[in-house]
């Protein structure tokens, strides 16, 4: 193989990887071994050609001999100069091109343009190499040519090829890189340089990538709800471990009303005359008594709420019996479909009453719309991705015991969506991206204006609890082929571009400006959960993180969020997937990398969703690294008027000296501990100000600091002075 050909070859193989590099480094290097053998053994075409004009030209005359003579000496004068420059070419080879790459990677250096990528990020890499970044290998990237030397590697480097790659990763093996694609569970290397680093790091508690995490936001996120701004709704979830006796109450006391409920669904969704046998029914209208007074009592607490209303009250004993007995006899209708035991007029009087009742409630709380007539829970590990461990039970039983059997896994008990909005009879979800990035003082949530479908196999179905008919998570469906009945409108590989779904909503007729109300409810839900989690967020600039987000969708279009995932797969899994994923990750760089620098710059099909600001204060003297926003508390407007005695003198004194002297104090005190205060930036909710900015909405965010004594002690002269 020529080297023109190798130079081609090389060129197209970067341009488009191929998995088998061990077979193209082979190729490689018997390429080079070629071309050096073929330059050892043969002698230039014009020395050949010299001397057969030389030889006919002593031939032709005996005038010209001495003139050609001389002409053959000069030149294989010349061929042995050559050939002695030759022998040294490779070394001279191997110092140029140390010296250019060595130049190279002082220049990437100084201008923080070094990057290590972990995994099977080729885009990434692309994007990063386009813009005149080096790429610092991974160990186990390349691993046979990074054992190898570095004049080796010289030998063989050619603009563009495995070996170049490998030997510039090697001279830049001391520099910190400066842009850091990793995998959620590795240590995050070069904290000191301030990378650019694909990991957002939370605590546990609020880490909203798990489900454990996002249980937590969705308890905290109603302290930021603002209609029209943020606001999650999300399906109601219970913790059951070991030490969570109150969640455990908590869900019996909601799976006894949500049964409840689903009776009266019952009743409003069938005719009276199917519902009841007067003479051999073998369930008592007592039943239906139960369930109404239940949910009658549920409206009142709704609409009166109270502190003492969100305390558990354990059941008595006689509580206990009516609740097991009603549990019974309202299975055997919801399962079975037994009869009542009640004529048709009364029959038809409960199902107005029921309807009526269920109307209240569910004006009330919007997540009892999604309720059906099974009473159907899911349960998930709480740290657990792709539909690993997940199951659906109908039996507070069978819940109670499978997560008393399994505390190992944290199971998250979820309420079923028994009434999500299908296309032709089949489950769905929408599979969103949103980007998180932090830069000195701004934390930035971007949501892409893209996304896709992904389809159940199976059509949905309440009577059979099959993953394959539940889950729709594409690394659960591929293990499933789809069902033969299916309807042809469809797609065969489960995928659904925006655009096909776009056409779908004008074929069912669905109101003008649906997808621009599902987007919006989108951009609300991930506002809400990121809000929420800010309290326990490391703010470190230059993090950033590229999230895969799961929502459905109710019977009124209204988004549901289901999960959040930090590591989504990007892989082009369908033909779907192989234009939306790239074009994810590529838009990610621009955000990341490009508009730091340039605020115009375009961000693909990324735009800015919220904003949220935190004030760090970066002196020259450095005597004040953090800023507290807040305003002074005023407890009365005047002093009150003391009796004139000695101990009264003595305290008004005391106050007058503390108010003149209070903020200069504080100064004072705040820039001697201004060593001790910690580095970490922790976001208070009550310091919260929120402020409009155009279009934009900017939340200003106070932090927390710590008083000496002394300063504390001023204060509580200043403010426990008596009325």
């Amino acid at each position: 193989m020529s080297q023109a050909s190798s130079s081609a070859f090389n060129t197209h193989r970067n341009r488009y990887y191929n998995p088998v590099s061990r077979i193209q480094s082979l190729i490689q290097n018997l390429d080079a071994e070629l071309i050096t053998l073929c330059k050892q053994c043969s002698l230039p075409k014009n020395i050949a050609s010299n001397s057969q004009n030389g030889l006919i030209s002593q031939q032709s005359g005996s005038q010209h001999h001495q003139t050609s003579v001389n002409n053959l000496l000069a030149q294989a004068r010349s061929t042995t100069q050559s050939t002695a420059t030759a022998g040294l070419a490779p070394d001279a080879h191997r110092r140029q091109l140390r010296n250019t790459y060595r130049t190279r990677v002082i220049d990437a250096y100084r201008n923080r343009r070094i990057f290590t990528v972990y995994g099977n990020y080729h885009t990434v890499r692309r994007a990063l190499v386009r813009r005149g970044w080096l790429e610092k290998l991974p160990a186990n990237r390349h691993a046979k040519l990074q054992a190898m030397s570095e004049d080796s590697l010289l030998e063989h480097a050619r603009r563009g090829n495995d070996y170049e790659a490998v030997v510039i990763s090697k001279m830049i093996n001391n520099f910190p890189s400066f842009f850091i694609w990793q995998s959620k569970a590795q240590r995050d290397l070069f904290p000191e340089v301030k990378p650019y680093r694909n990991r957002v790091r939370r605590s546990q508690l609020l880490d909203f990538s798990t489900k454990v995490g996002l249980v937590g936001c969705a308890e905290q996120e109603r302290w930021f709800r603002e209609d029209g701004v943020c606001g999650m709704s999300y399906p109601r979830f219970y913790r059951l471990g070991a030490n969570s006796m109150e969640e455990r109450a908590a869900f019996i006391e909601d799976f006894h009303q949500t049964q409840a409920r689903s009776l009266l669904r019952y009743l409003k969704e069938h005719r009276p005359a199917d519902m009841i046998d007067p003479e051999h029914g073998a369930v008592l209208s007592i039943t239906i008594d139960f369930a109404l007074n239940k949910v009658k009592n549920m409206i009142r607490q709704k609409e009166h709420y109270s502190l003492d209303d969100a305390r558990i009250k354990l059941p008595t004993p006689t509580e206990m019996i009516e609740n097991q007995s009603f549990m019974v006899q309202s299975t055997k209708v919801l399962h079975t479909h037994a009869k009542f035991k009640v004529n048709e007029k009364v029959m038809a009087e409960y199902a107005r009453l029921a309807a009526q009742y269920l109307d209240q409630i569910e004006s009330l709380r919007q997540d009892y719309c999604w309720d059906g007539c099974r009473n159907l829970w899911i349960l998930k590990p709480g740290y657990q991705s792709r539909g690993i461990g997940i199951v659906i039970r109908s039996s507070l039983d069978e819940i109670l015991q499978w997560t008393s059997n399994n505390q190992n896994r944290k199971y998250i008990v979820q309420k079923y969506i028994e009434r999500p909005y299908l296309i032709y009879r089949t489950k769905f979800d929408i599979r969103q991206y949103m980007l998180l990035t932090i830069s000195e003082s701004q934390v930035t949530i971007w949501t892409y204006r893209d996304c896709y479908l992904r389809f159940s196999s199976q059509e949905f179905t309440m009577d059979d609890l099959r993953e394959s008919i539940h889950l729709t998570n594409n690394s659960v469906q591929k293990r499933y082929k789809n069902k033969v009945n299916r309807d042809s409108r469809l797609p065969k590989n489960n995928m659904w571009s925006l655009d096909q779904f776009k056409c779908h909503l004008r074929h069912v007729g669905a109101p003008e400006g649906t997808w621009s109300k599902v987007y919006n409810g989108i951009k609300q839900n991930l506002v809400a959960v990121v809000l929420a989690s800010l309290d326990e967020t490391e703010l470190v600039p230059n993090a950033f993180e590229l999230y895969g987000c799961d929502f459905m969708l109710d019977e009124h279009y209204n988004p549901i969020l289901i999960e959040i995932n930090s590591t989504p797969d990007l892989s082009a899994s369908t033909e779907i997937t192989a234009r939306i994923c790239p074009l994810a990750l590529k838009d990610c760089i621009r955000v990341v990398l490009d508009v730091p620098r340039n605020p115009l710059a375009a961000t693909g099909l990324f735009e800015r969703a919220f904003q949220v600001n935190y004030n760090v204060n970066k002196e020259v003297d450095g005597t004040r690294p953090l800023e507290l926003n807040g305003t002074q508390m005023k407890l009365f407007d005047s002093m009150p008027k003391l009796r004139n005695t000695p101990r009264t003198r003595l305290l008004r004194k005391i106050l007058n000296n503390v108010r003149t002297t209070t903020s200069r104090k504080f100064g004072k005190d705040k820039a001697k501990s201004s060593s001790t205060l910690p580095t970490k930036v922790i976001v208070g909710k009550l310091a919260m100000k929120k402020l409009s900015k155009g279009n934009s909405r900017v939340i200003h965010v106070g932090n927390k600091t710590t008083l000496n004594s002394k300063a504390r002690e001023n204060l509580a002269l200043q403010y426990t002075a008596p009325k």
